[in-house]
């Protein structure tokens, strides 16, 4: 009676070792899984950092912008008309919009000829004495405008060009950008769409804190930069910068994020091109504990057609160095080399519009197959400024990831991912918005700025097929001293 039972004994044997098995791919299939998720998210302190620096200078060029009137003058209006002053400011600003700065100065000096107690047509000749870099005659047209009466909405913008003729006289300006905000998702933690991981080949429904969870968090971007004038009349400079990211989550802790980064570089300046090579340095802290270093340089060079047509085309390398932590203890596994060439163009659609259209390819190679890849993708954003500091700001991004190996302990076929990222920003500045009216001076200036973000990863892996929603709004104000 007792020989049925050893068949019994080896499926039990069978089915304990299975099982073992199976748990092992489990926890090699989460720590894949969390080691991915942790890679998207050191991509992401790279892109609110730019989204950040980007929305400051578009800011800053949205307030410069002069604002357009509905009526095309044509010189031949002008010798009809000679001594219309109305007709002759709109024809300066007319000018200025298609670029002729030259031209609105002579326009502009011909009507503080006829009436130089004029106060908004100095302030806005000045203006264009400053785009032409006449200093010197822009600062004395500044300091005449000081005896006139004029609203202090202009007197305001008369100050504010004083200052900045100060800061241009400077060989060297230092500056400080100060971002915070509050930000939510729909997918933090980037759970797949089909509610299922695998493990080994293995369907695994999702559950606890694997399943999807929205979360807020808050965000805080604090730099530090300074530019150098080499004193030559090209205009080389040389610049430098630090930059402190924080992102503090509310539910899930696990995806905390800090980085400190540092990058010294220049600009040559010559009539065919500019050349500005940087070289970089970073260190990302995930859930509190060192994650990521990097060391590298980009090696960006430009050139403008015609006025409106920038080309321009980057070049990066970069040594990613990973380090083991309690929440993915296999991250050294992606130690590696990124190599990035990306080659685009900036057009001027008109004076208040532009789009940047590039083409990126990525190879990135890890101590692990199954961790490097090689990435093409396309990269398109508009920009419009809308005046008075208001812009509107759509990018989109499509990329194509394919992997080197297969990773066996969640899949044994090879991964290809296709991923979408659409993201739109609308900035203004309080001062415009009616808060603005009951704020004090110094609050003034600062720049809020109001995004959507949609996500789409497709793979053949459904691990990594996801979608996540993001909302964010910003605060940032920058000093220059």
């Amino acid at each position: 009676m007792k020989a049925p039972a050893r068949p019994c004994s080896i499926v039990w044997r069978k089915s304990i070792v299975c099982l073992a098995l199976g748990g092992l791919f489990w926890i090699a299939g989460v720590s894949k899984v969390q080691a991915e998720v942790n890679r998207n998210e050191t991509d992401s302190v790279r892109q609110e950092t730019m989204a950040s620096q980007q929305a400051v200078q578009t800011a800053e060029a949205s307030q410069q912008q002069t604002l357009q009137d509905g009526r095309v003058i044509h010189f031949s209006d002008i010798l009809k008309d000679p001594d219309n002053i109305e007709l002759n400011f709109l024809y300066a600003k007319q000018q200025v919009r298609e670029n002729n700065v030259l031209g609105a100065a002579a326009t502009l000096e011909r009507i503080l000829l006829i009436q130089p107690n004029l106060a908004p047509v100095r302030l806005f000749y000045a203006i264009v004495l400053f785009r032409l870099d006449n200093l010197n005659e822009a600062g004395q047209e500044l300091e005449k405008l000081k005896s006139l009466s004029m609203p202090d909405s202009l007197r305001n913008e008369m100050n504010q060009y004083l200052k900045l003729i100060r800061l241009r006289r400077k060989r060297t300006v230092f500056g400080l950008r100060e971002s915070i905000g509050y930000q939510f998702d729909t997918n933090r933690n980037a759970a797949p769409s089909s509610k299922y991981r695998l493990a080994g080949e293995i369907p695994l429904g999702l559950t606890g804190t694997d399943r999807k969870r929205d979360d807020t968090s808050f965000l805080n971007i604090t730099t530090i930069d300074v530019t150098h004038d080499l004193g030559m009349q090209a205009g080389h400079e040389l610049n430098a910068s630090f930059t402190y990211f924080l992102q503090e989550q509310t539910m899930v802790d696990s995806l905390d994020l800090s980085s400190f980064q540092y990058s010294f570089g220049g600009t040559y300046k010559s009539r065919w091109f500019y050349f500005s090579p940087s070289f970089n340095v970073s260190h990302l802290f995930l859930s509190r504990e060192g994650f990521l270093r990097t060391q590298g340089g980009s090696f960006n060079l430009s050139h403008e057609f015609f006025r409106k047509l920038n080309v321009f085309s980057e070049f990066k390398i970069e040594r990613d160095d990973y380090s083991g932590i309690s929440e993915n203890t296999t991250a050294d596994e992606r130690d590696g080399r990124l190599w990035e060439l990306e080659l685009g163009a900036t057009y001027k659609l008109t004076q208040t519009m532009r789009w940047t259209n590039s083409f990126i390819y990525d190879n990135q190679t890890a101590k692990q197959g199954y961790n490097a890849y090689e990435r093409i993708g396309l990269r398109g954003s508009h920009t419009w400024l809308l005046g008075r500091g208001q812009f509107l700001i759509n990018a989109i991004d499509l990329m194509y990831d394919q992997y080197d190996e297969p990773d066996t302990t969640i899949a044994g076929r090879f991964r290809r991912d296709k991923s979408l990222r659409y993201r739109v920003t609308y900035g203004a500045p309080l001062d415009f918005l009616l808060i603005g009216k009951i704020l004090p001076g110094p609050f003034k200036d600062i720049t809020l700025t109001l995004s959507y973000e949609y996500y789409r990863s497709l793979s053949t892996i459904t691990n990594y097929t996801y979608t996540n929603n993001k909302f964010q709004t910003l605060l940032t104000k920058r000093w220059e001293f």
